[in-house]
């Protein structure tokens, strides 16, 4: 535990196709569609679609009050397996965003997310950490992936 780094990771199967959720996943101009209804954005900023090195500034407000803002940039683009994000300036120490998509058959794919994350630098920021991000963290990607899997199942009915 010295290092007071955690990590996380969630997955599910989608009927969509790496390519697919590559595309949706690599636009921030998405992440409105799968943020929570407590998470709203006031501004985003960059300069289009994933691309590495590319920058995104991110200015929300979680439970409607309290204030975050983010300056990432995407450190991997690996059409159409793998995205990875990185915050520069945020909330934590460190948090590193890996988007894998896998090709399970030619109708489904497993969209994995593990996160890299470290609130503050202290057994409190671990333990932090390890308690509230980590729930908070579990409640966020069981919405977002339930609105990914709403939104492939739209998609592959028209």
């Amino acid at each position: 535990m010295t290092d007071f780094i955690c990590h996380f990771e969630a997955s599910t199967i989608i009927h969509a196709t790496p390519e697919a959720l590559f595309e949706f996943h690599s636009d921030p101009h998405n992440l409105t569609e799968v943020m929570p209804p407590t998470l709203r954005l006031v501004s985003l900023q960059t300069d289009g679609k994933a691309q590495e090195g590319r920058l995104i500034e991110i200015h929300c407000r979680d439970w409607f009050i309290i204030p975050m803002r983010w300056r990432c940039r995407w450190k991997i683009v690996h059409s159409p397996h793998l995205l990875v994000d990185e915050m520069l300036t945020g909330p934590f120490r460190v948090f590193v965003h890996e988007h894998h998509f896998e090709r399970i058959d030619e109708q489904r794919s497993q969209l994995k997310d593990r996160i890299t994350f470290a609130w503050g630098g202290s057994w409190w920021g671990w333990l932090v950490s390890s308690v509230f991000v980590r729930s908070y963290l579990f409640t966020l990607f069981i919405w977002r992936h339930h609105k990914t899997r709403r939104r492939a199942e739209k998609a592959s009915r028209r």
